[in-house]
C-alpha cells in the first residue's frame, strides 16, 4: 500500500467519523427543541390539571355538588366542565348533608386566610369548586359520600382561555377528604401554615 492510500483511507475515516458525529448532535438539539412542544401536546392530550397557581388572592369560588353520571373517556374534561357549568348552584336537598360538610371546611379556610370569597352565583365567581358524588359507602352503620373534587377556572374570552380544570382529587374520597386535601396544596402553593 501506498502512502496516499493509507491518508486517503484515514481522512475518509476521520470525514465519517465527524459525519457521524454532525448527524448525532443534529438530532438531539432537534429533540431537544421538539421536547417542550411534545409535553404541552402531550399534558393537553391526556387532561393534565393545570396548576392552582392560577386562582388569585381574591377570587370568588363557587361550590357545587352534584350526582355524577356516567361520562365517556373520549370525551374528555370538556363533558363535565359543561355539566358543571349548566348546573344549577343551589344545592338539592339530597346534596345538602355533602354541601354542609364541603361549606364548612372552606368556610373555615376563607375566615382564616381571608383570601379566597364565595359567589352564590356562577356569573359572580371565578372558578367552582365541585364535587361530584359517585357512591354512599357504609361504614358502622353511617351512609359516608364518596366521589371526586374538581377546580374549574371559569376562562377568560377575551384572552380566548376556555374554561378548564386547574386540579382533581387524586382518588375517589369522602367529601370532607376531598376538600381537606384541595385546601392543603392550595395553602402549600400559597405559602399559608
Amino acid at each position: 500500500m501506498k502512502a496516499s492510500e493509507i491518508t486517503s483511507r484515514h481522512v475518509n475515516k476521520v470525514r465519517e467519523k465527524c459525519l457521524r458525529f454532525y448527524a448525532c448532535t443534529f438530532v438531539l438539539v432537534v429533540l431537544c427543541a421538539l421536547t417542550p412542544a411534545q409535553n404541552s401536546f402531550s399534558e393537553t392530550n391526556d387532561r393534565q390539571p393545570s396548576s392552582l397557581s392560577e386562582i388569585r388572592v381574591g377570587d370568588k369560588a363557587l361550590l357545587i355538588v352534584l350526582k355524577s353520571s356516567v361520562i365517556s373517556a373520549d370525551e374528555g374534561d370538556r363533558s363535565l366542565i359543561d355539566l358543571v357549568l349548566r348546573t344549577d348552584p343551589e344545592p338539592s336537598s339530597r346534596h345538602q348533608m355533602i354541601y354542609g360538610t364541603l361549606a364548612k371546611k372552606l368556610n373555615g379556610y376563607i375566615r382564616k386566610y381571608q383570601s379566597l370569597s364565595s359567589a352564590s352565583q356562577l356569573n359572580e365567581a371565578d372558578f367552582v369548586i365541585c364535587f361530584s358524588l359517585l357512591e354512599y359507602r357504609e361504614i358502622l352503620n353511617t351512609s359516608y359520600p364518596f366521589g371526586e373534587l374538581f377546580v374549574i377556572v371559569k376562562g377568560e374570552p377575551r384572552f380566548r382561555r376556555p374554561p378548564r380544570i386547574v386540579w382533581k382529587s387524586r382518588k375517589v374520597l369522602w367529601a370532607g377528604d376531598a376538600m381537606t386535601e384541595f385546601l392543603r396544596e392550595l395553602k402549600s402553593i400559597r405559602g399559608e401554615s
